[in-house]
């Protein structure tokens, strides 16, 4: 069920998507995210394919999964290759397009090599990514959506994003991600 506002800018075909999906790939290389030229490929999907993807992680509230493949030896995760990102058909287009931030930040993560952080960091970094998002388009749905990451109450992604815009504010962005990028944990 939708409300008139919402299904009026609901993204429900991959035409209506891919202009977005450019626009906030470019928004995010703007904040600093780079991917090495990947090509990255962005799929609408229902519920059912975003379980299957999620591959039973928090599928609850989930609107959108990174699509990867991880390769292990005797064990021991080898390489991750990152494809794309998958995203709930139906979404609103400001939701769609913070939704879509969040798995680019999960996204720099792999291509980066950043592994073994907290869930609370790695969530947490990508909830900043989506709220800085929010706040700079400015609108009134978006404002709900940043209003929304800032007062969430679950210990991963809202007390997550809290302890990671902290220590963002400390440092700073730029410093933060290349601190995060050089290290491969949290400054």
């Amino acid at each position: 069920m939708r409300c008139p506002v919402c299904r009026a800018s609901a993204i429900e075909v991959i035409a209506e998507a891919k202009p977005l999906f450019l626009h906030v790939k470019q928004w995010v290389g703007s904040q600093g995210l780079v991917y090495n030229n990947l090509p990255l490929s962005l799929e609408l999907c229902d519920r059912a394919r975003l379980a299957a993807l999620l591959q039973g992680r928090n599928q609850v509230h989930s609107r959108g999964a990174t699509v990867s493949s991880t390769y292990t030896q005797n064990g021991r995760v080898v390489r991750t290759e990152v494809s794309g990102v998958a995203v709930l058909r139906g979404l609103p287009s400001t939701l769609f397009q913070g939704v879509t931030v969040h798995e680019l930040g999960h996204v720099w993560f792999i291509v980066h090599g950043i592994q073994h952080l907290p869930s609370w960091a790695e969530e947490g970094l990508c909830e900043l990514l989506s709220y800085h998002f929010y706040t700079q388009t400015n609108t009134p749905e978006s404002r709900h959506h940043a209003l929304a990451i800032a007062q969430n109450s679950d210990p991963v992604y809202g007390a997550g994003f809290r302890r990671v815009r902290a220590r963002v504010d400390a440092l700073g962005f730029a410093r933060f991600l290349e601190a995060l990028r050089t290290t491969k944990s949290l400054p």
